[in-house]
């Protein structure tokens, strides 16, 4: 790729990575904002929950609706209500003006993450389609690494409000990029998934192909938010100590950037074989985080929760992109649709998990990684045997038994 289109890309992932931020936001400081707010920890935790619930359900008819619309005008709408949102969440004095802020960036959610795949798919040869998706999702896996505990960090040193603040400035940034980033260039690849064919040309979906590939990932997503939207009181409790949250989210993050980077590689070459290793490394990393407080004294309880988070984070980041550039494969010219039906189910996963870790967190948090482990081994077991991650050069052959226009 040349230096315009890394360029190109790298603006994208900007916006995932913002967009990525306000969304688990709470997550740091989830503490410190129900402090504020005058309400309980697992309230403040039902925001992420919440927020995934409004995006699952408008996620498809607000991607219907963006198609009447260029891409990158939907993409760039998307952000700038993100920025509204941020400013309001920022000023928030109470409990319901916090969920308004979240229900407005979920209205748009599906829609710059049902669309910003099949973009950078527009910008690079139909070989490297995996390629530029994981470097879009290179912008979330940032989040994690900066963004998450970066804003938990500067939360502390600030306070939450100012943190929104400064969120809202970089999205505004990334927002005159992606203007940039989107406007015709001649680059375009047809193999890519360009954007005329992709809105152009419908009924070439294997509609149960995807819908089985994205309840796998639904199931994989829900084991993840299980236990990532309360990691702030799992993570004290399996140390002992507040104070290795931010530690153990930049653990996290850093983690991630090496699965990116690792799916990056071989998400074109070997998809089926990664998703095999992705689920399998996931089931390690958590198990190991569940079996924690009882390896010994409070040094090999930290260590082996460093160890199991950088497995946890490392598989998470890499099985964002091989999902969705599996989805993206099956799909053919129809990836915006496919893509919206991906991201309503990952928005289930989230809100499911959460809503679920909330009720195991009364019980005990350790529930939390056992319930995920459990999940994540019905993953890996689905994915050596059902293989629902379509091979790089597959084309489904049969005849579609339904079509996405559909659903």
């Amino acid at each position: 790729m040349d230096a315009a289109t890394v360029a190109r890309l790298a603006v994208l992932a900007g916006a995932t990575f913002v967009y990525v931020t306000f969304e688990v936001f709470p997550v740091g400081l989830i503490q410190d904002i129900a402090q504020s707010l005058d309400v309980s920890t697992g309230r403040v935790g039902l925001l992420i929950s919440g927020y995934a619930v409004v995006a699952a359900v408008v996620t498809v008819p607000t991607v219907a609706l963006a198609s009447r619309v260029s891409r990158g005008t939907a993409l760039v709408v998307s952000l700038l209500v993100l920025v509204v949102a941020e400013v309001v969440a920022a000023t928030a004095t109470g409990f319901p003006t916090m969920v308004l802020s979240r229900v407005a960036a979920a209205l748009t959610h599906g829609v710059l993450w049902s669309l910003i795949a099949p973009a950078a798919a527009t910008l690079v040869p139909g070989d490297r389609v995996g390629t530029a998706t994981a470097a879009v999702f290179g912008g979330s896996t940032l989040a994690a690494i900066v963004g998450s505990p970066g804003t938990t960090l500067v939360g502390e040193l600030i306070g939450w409000r100012a943190t929104l603040l400064v969120l809202a400035a970089a999205t505004v940034a990334v927002t005159i990029g992606l203007v940039w980033a989107l406007r015709p260039s001649g680059r375009a690849h047809v193999a890519g998934t360009g954007e005329a064919a992709a809105r152009d040309t419908r009924g070439s979906v294997h509609c149960p192909r995807v819908l089985i590939l994205c309840a796998v990932a639904v199931v994989l997503i829900t084991a993840h938010f299980l236990s990532y939207t309360y990691f702030a009181v799992l993570v004290a409790d399996i140390t002992g100590t507040p104070s290795a949250v931010v530690v153990l989210l930049a653990d996290f993050g850093l983690a991630g950037a090496v699965g990116t980077w690792l799916v990056g590689r071989y998400n074109d070459t070997a998809p089926q074989r990664t998703a095999a290793v992705t689920a399998a490394v996931f089931a390690a990393g958590i198990g190991l985080l569940a079996l924690s407080p009882v390896l010994g004294g409070a040094g090999v309880r930290r260590a082996a929760a460093g160890v199991a988070v950088a497995l946890w984070g490392g598989a998470f980041a890499a099985a964002g992109p091989v999902f969705q550039t599996g989805v993206m494969r099956l799909a053919g010219a129809d990836a915006d649709r496919a893509s919206s039906v991906y991201v309503t189910g990952f928005q289930i996963g989230i809100s499911g998990g959460s809503a679920i870790g909330a009720a195991l967190l009364g019980l005990s948090p350790l529930w939390l990684p056992v319930t995920s482990t459990a999940l994540v081994a019905a993953v890996l077991l689905a994915v050596l045997v059902r293989r629902p991650v379509p091979a790089a050069d597959e084309t489904d052959s049969q005849e579609p038994e339904g079509s996405l226009q559909e659903l």
